[in-house]
């Protein structure tokens, strides 16, 4: 869950990023929306649905997402995901 707080910016009031908790089991995130906890490593676990329409004077979007710490994540959500027609992931990796 991604939580949010008002502050005073200048005279009139702003909706800024505050903390990020998981959404199945309330655990918080060490850095704004990385789960890792060391330095130089990064663990992003965002579920999402984006809608948008287009119309030819402008349009609209609509992101609905769960935040889902990656204990959860691959305790959870992935043994649901596999245990419903043997779904599997597509995992990628990368070297640099």
């Amino acid at each position: 869950m991604k939580h949010m707080k008002t502050v005073l910016i200048l005279e009139h009031t702003e909706e800024v990023f505050d903390r990020l908790t998981c959404d199945v089991c309330g655990s918080a995130s060490h850095w704004d929306e990385n789960w890792s906890d060391g330095e130089h490593e990064k663990t992003v676990t965002t579920i999402q649905m984006e809608e948008e329409e287009s119309f030819p004077n402008g349009g609209q979007a609509k992101l609905t997402q769960y935040h889902i710490c990656p204990t959860c994540f691959k305790e959870h959500l992935s043994k649901w995901f596999e245990s419903h027609r043997s779904s599997k992931p597509t995992v990628t990796t990368s070297v640099w």
